[in-house]
């Protein structure tokens, strides 16, 4: 075994709590420390629940003894995240470190939207902020926090995308009502709508620093507050549709068809509308168009629109392709340089902005592009479709990105709930100040807005818990964000969907020769090589003539033989897989027809059905581990897999196709 993996079992329990007998003590240790803290805590105050109370409450600790006992047992019926054998959800083990500071955070219970009820925990969640924004190549001046998780992350980049698009129409504004020069040329309507968002954030700092210059800059920079406050073009007071019918144009957002469902919920909060997202189009890898963005970005110029913001994501919840974001990083560059309009570009890294792990410092690489398999009772190497220089090219390049969503909770592998939304400059944190008179004591200036170290004030949500923000810092300073750290361990995740991905699509022919079942009725189809850690696919009989229909059906069928029923035993189900679906109103039949064509139907049964898809999200960090004691899991689950599709082609299943 590599020094790699082997660094890599203290990190977690185990998939058999192998790690659990030190974890253990150590959870006891944190519960007493948390007890001894509330002792000595003036200890001459006395107790005030003393023996004879406690004896009186003897029938409700019996009591609390028995539903305790009750909730433990129903817990037994969860899903196994922990085990090899899952390979379904965006879930997997947590870290030891998260798991030790979430339950050690979580006795004190800290409300982290302001420091008065968390001294300790909100610096934890700046200090993981920056942890975070280091990882993602974002300097000093960066400003980031945590969330509950990736939608509302996204949807406060939107909010604060919004803000800063019509910014340059308040700058222009208030340097009039003042009587100061313009900063810069005078740009017409069309170019201000167009400004590069850095452009426009520092239009408005350099106002800030030429009042904060004056010699009567106590009573300009007030009135400059109420100008702000009392601008026809800020959205914040005025709502976005007063805005937009001064300007002139309604705005419109640019998503990959692989774009997450939270987009529309996020257009549909901001007063947007759902019908502003425009969908562009995809690659045989999921991964998004360039030359179909720039049509995009052209089209809605001549429409007399503008855009919000390109969404490029990073890590696809369905497919887990990353988006070229180096390429939309040069785009959008072209287009400054020539004058065109600009955008803000936010990357939707809610699953996958910790693949960046495996380029910090520099490439790690994925290693030699075979596995090894145990198939038909031997074992043999496989070779291996690794996804390498694009998706490390477009990684490399998200420092360039004005915001970033990421999900701690998901590859970050910390306790629910921990997302995070990342800003490239703290300038935006002016334009997301919030006034609670419980919170702070009035407003102040946009430079001391910069370096505060508040947190509730500038960010979407309200309450927010300090336990997350403990089990982000102890799990990332543990576990640097790096390749000699979390890189390692994504680098794992990447090579075992990379092996999945072969075994599926070449089982059959990696099958010895004098095996009876060489020539099973089914085959697995894989969507496409994995991007990173995910694997889409479907079953389709061997045979000519099966319809899309059918196809759907007996994938369904196969989805429900490794899906919990309600009343279930978890331990009467071998292995997890989950499922997702290429529906016609979100990828077109250009996008999926290479697909369509593999499976064998007609692109035109795609109109009416869609494609229904088996997904394996391989986030376990055992695999690696139990090939050195025989256990084969990968290879064990497509055997397993093909035998059950296999079986339900026998029995007629998929005669009853979907309706």
């Amino acid at each position: 075994m590599s020094d790699e993996l082997g660094m890599m079992s203290a990190w977690f329990c185990g998939p058999k709590a192998e790690n659990a007998a030190w974890f253990n003590a150590w959870l006891g240790r944190i519960a007493e420390d948390y007890s001894a803290w509330r002792r000595n805590y003036f200890p001459e105050d006395g107790v005030v629940v003393d023996s004879t109370l406690r004896r009186h409450n003897e029938p409700f600790m019996d009591e609390f003894e028995d539903r305790l006992l009750e909730l433990l047992a129903r817990l037994k019926g969860d899903v196994p995240f922990h085990s090899p054998r899952y390979a379904a959800h965006m879930l997997a083990e947590q870290t030891l470190p998260s798991i030790a500071a979430y339950f050690a955070a979580m006795l004190y219970n800290p409300n982290n939207v302001t420091a008065e009820v968390a001294p300790v925990t909100v610096r934890l969640e700046l200090d993981a902020g920056r942890l975070l924004s280091r990882m993602i190549g974002y300097g000093e001046h960066a400003w980031a926090h945590l969330s509950s998780g990736g939608t509302s992350s996204n949807i406060e980049a939107l909010w604060v995308a919004r803000t800063v698009k019509y910014l340059p129409f308040q700058v222009r504004e208030v340097r009039r009502a003042l009587g100061l020069e313009a900063h810069g040329p005078a740009a017409s309507e069309r170019a201000l709508l167009g400004m590069a968002p850095m452009a426009a954030l520092e239009s408005y700092a350099t106002l800030w620093r030429e009042i904060a210059a004056s010699s009567e800059r106590d009573s300009i920079s007030v009135r400059a507050r109420d100008l702000f406050a009392e601008s026809v073009f800020n959205v914040a007071e005025r709502g976005l549709a007063e805005v937009c019918t001064r300007i002139g144009s309604s705005p419109v957002l640019l998503v990959p068809e692989s774009h997450h469902y939270c987009f529309e919920k996020s257009l549909d909060v901001l007063g947007m509308g759902r019908r502003a997202l425009v969908s562009v189009r995809v690659d045989e890898n999921f991964r998004m168009r360039c030359d179909e963005l720039e049509s995009a970005l052209e089209a809605v110029e001549r429409q007399g629109r503008h855009v919000l913001a390109v969404v490029a994501v990073v890590g696809s919840t369905e497919e887990g392709s990353v988006d070229p974001v180096d390429h939309i990083v040069a785009l959008r560059e072209t287009r400054e340089k020539s004058g065109r309009s600009s955008f803000w570009l936010h990357a939707d890294g809610a699953y996958g902005a910790y693949l960046r792990t495996v380029t910090i410092p520099t490439r790690a690489g994925l290693g030699a592009p075979v596995a090894t398999v145990k198939v038909g009772g031997e074992v043999r190497e496989v070779p291996l479709t690794l996804p390498e220089h694009g998706e490390c090219a477009a990684l490399e390049q998200i420092r360039h990105c004005d915001s970033v969503t990421i999900d701690p909770h998901k590859l970050g592998y910390i306790p629910y709930p921990a997302g995070a939304i990342c800003f490239r400059t703290n300038l935006v944190k002016p334009l997301m100040r919030q006034i609670a008179p419980y919170l702070n004591d009035g407003p102040i200036g946009p430079e001391a807005d910069r370096s505060s170290e508040a947190i509730g004030m500038y960010v979407l949500e309200g309450s927010k818990p300090g336990a997350a923000a403990a089990a982000v810092w102890l799990s990332h300073t543990l576990i640097p964000l790096d390749t000699s750290g979390h890189g390692k361990l994504i680098r794992e995740n990447i090579r075992n969907a990379s092996e999945l991905h072969a075994l599926l699509e070449g089982y059959p022919t990696f099958q010895p020769t004098s095996r009876a079942d060489k020539a099973l009725g089914v085959q697995a189809v894989c969507l496409c090589p994995p991007g990173s850690n995910i694997v889409c696919y479907a079953f389709r009989p061997r045979r000519e003539g099966a319809t899309l229909a059918e196809i759907n059906h007996l994938n369904r069928a196969v989805f429900e033989r490794y899906s919990l029923d309600a009343g279930q035993r978890v331990y009467e189900q071998s292995f997890f897989l989950s499922r997702t679906s290429l529906l016609p109103k979100q990828y077109s039949l250009a996008t999926v027809g290479g697909f369509l064509k593999r499976l064998g139907v007609d692109p035109k049964e795609y109109a009416n059905d869609g494609v229904f898809l088996l997904r394996s999200v391989l986030m376990n960090p055992w695999y690696g581990y139990a090939k050195r004691r025989g256990r084969y899991y990968l290879s064990e689950l497509v055997a397993e897999l093909y035998g059950t599709a296999a079986g339900l082609i026998d029995t007629h299943v998929q005669t009853q196709p979907d309706r």
